[in-house]
């Protein structure tokens, strides 16, 4: 069991939230990681994606892949807009 020690707190620093002191507790030489397995909480390495998991992984992957060609082809409309602009302006 490990023993977090108590630091002296200089007069009118505000106290530390709840997420800092967890966050604080946990980078410490945890490498047991007995607090997580107590908790429930399994690290993402240590357990293999469920099928639903892979399934939702692939589908995120594919709309990134759309989205990165939507955003290409935005692009590619963007410059012909300017260029049409342009181009319009000239003839005025």
């Amino acid at each position: 069991m490990q023993v977090v020690r108590a630091e002296a707190i200089a007069v009118g620093t505000p106290p530390l939230t709840s997420v800092e002191v967890v966050n604080m507790v946990l980078s410490q030489d945890s490498s047991n990681g007995t607090f997580l397995k107590n908790a429930g909480i399994a690290e993402c390495s240590s357990r293999s994606r469920s099928s639903g998991e892979d399934a939702l992984h692939s589908q995120l992957a594919a709309e990134k892949e759309c989205s990165a060609a939507l955003q290409a082809q935005m692009d590619v409309l963007k410059k012909d807009n300017e260029r049409t602009k342009s181009d319009f302006l000239m003839l005025k």
